[in-house]
């Protein structure tokens, strides 16, 4: 399944701007450093960031890419079952 999700904020950028939209799709075979993703997180709702880290057990360490950022230490590990979706494109705001 296939989403449509409009970026908020900057701690994205400069590869995902405030207005941006991001296509996400949960049909991926593996989740890989570097990887963006939209997760569902327990405190913050759905973030979009970076997959910095991925334990052993599954579990990813997120962050962003501006030091407008929310901190990782901040976000937590998040476990791999709140990933809404592996980011595959974007449209960019005018």
């Amino acid at each position: 399944m296939f989403h449509l999700i409009k970026v908020q904020g900057e701690s994205m950028s400069p590869s995902l701007c405030s207005g941006d939209f991001v296509f996400t799709s949960r049909w991926y075979k593996k989740l890989n450093t570097g990887h963006l993703v939209v997760v569902d997180h327990a405190l913050y709702g759905y973030i979009v960031k970076k997959i910095l880290h991925i334990a052993p057990d599954g579990q990813l360490w997120l962050g962003g890419e501006s030091n407008k950022s929310l901190q990782s230490e901040r976000i937590g590990w998040v476990s791999s079952r709140r990933v809404v979706g592996k980011v595959i494109g974007r449209i960019c705001a005018p």
